[in-house]
């Protein structure tokens, strides 16, 4: 199997916002972004030293055509200056879609998914690490057909059977979680290519292998725009229930389509940070 590709947009467009008011996005910019373009929308709840973790992860393992679309869940950490960073160098369309906390996070997500320009959206919690080749590991499954709606990985922390119980590593998150600003980009690195390490030698132990999935847990999932269309994310009455995986796979399977388990592809989870933070 093999994902789509396509050329990267040809410049950066930072922090642009699309209104409100044209109910889905900008449709000519959907029309008009490369073909198999992923919109990587990331839920950040403060929790800087995950972000810290999670963003250099993603620039170093995903390959074009991508854009960032971050959510800053009233963020008071540096969270906010840290993204501003990162829209600043990132070579590829970054949006920051800030806020309130009074809010529910599944209306914040919902309106930055509504401002995305991807054929296809990944939903990722910023307490994960990603690995090499995870978006076109993803990308495979769900090209691999059309029924396939929904893709998500294996991990150290998620439910059965997307849970990995032999995992051979171990991080010093202790240090980054009590002194997320002194902790130096080397130990950061070193971090996520231990995971890396982890993951290629998962993928060779398990190489093509995926399962058809009654649910799949929220913290990272590749959800086609049709699917996201066909149950009627886009509509302004309907709720966001991806934070529900059990109704959001109804949702998907009256839709139509299946939910796959890339057995071959780990990322790392910390684990109950993103929503938890968000829930306090």
């Amino acid at each position: 199997m093999s994902s789509s590709k396509g050329e990267s947009p040809s410049e950066p467009q930072v922090n642009q916002q699309i209104p409100q008011e044209k109910a889905v996005e900008d449709q000519a910019n959907v029309l008009a972004a490369p073909v198999g373009l992923v919109s990587i929308v990331i839920v950040c709840c403060g929790q800087l030293e995950f972000t810290r973790l999670c963003v250099p992860s993603l620039l170093y393992h995903s390959r074009r055509p991508y854009e960032l679309i971050f959510v800053d869940f009233g963020s008071l950490d540096g969270t906010s200056e840290y993204l501003a960073g990162v829209a600043a160098a990132a070579p590829v369309r970054v949006v920051i879609e800030r806020s309130n906390p009074d809010r529910s996070l599944a209306s914040a997500c919902k309106e930055a998914i509504m401002k995305s320009w991807g054929e296809f959206i990944v939903l990722l919690n910023n307490d994960t690490i990603v690995t090499n080749d995870w978006l076109d590991q993803l990308l495979a499954l769900a090209n691999s057909s059309a029924e396939v709606g929904v893709v998500g990985p294996m991990s150290n922390y998620a439910s059965p059977p997307q849970r990995v119980d032999e995992v051979t590593y171990r991080l010093r998150t202790k240090t980054v979680v009590q002194n997320p600003n002194t902790v130096e980009d080397g130990s950061l690195h070193t971090m996520i290519e231990t995971v890396d390490r982890f993951a290629r030698q998962w993928r060779e132990q398990n190489r093509g292998k995926w399962f058809e999935a009654q649910r799949l847990d929220e913290f990272c999932l590749l959800i086609k725009r049709e699917v996201l269309l066909k149950t009627n994310l886009f509509d302004g009455n309907s709720s966001l229930s991806i934070f529900a995986p059990n109704a959001f796979a109804i949702k998907v399977r009256k839709a139509g389509y299946h939910l796959a388990g890339c057995v071959d592809l780990f990322i790392h989870h910390f684990g109950t940070r993103t929503v938890a933070k968000a829930d306090n």
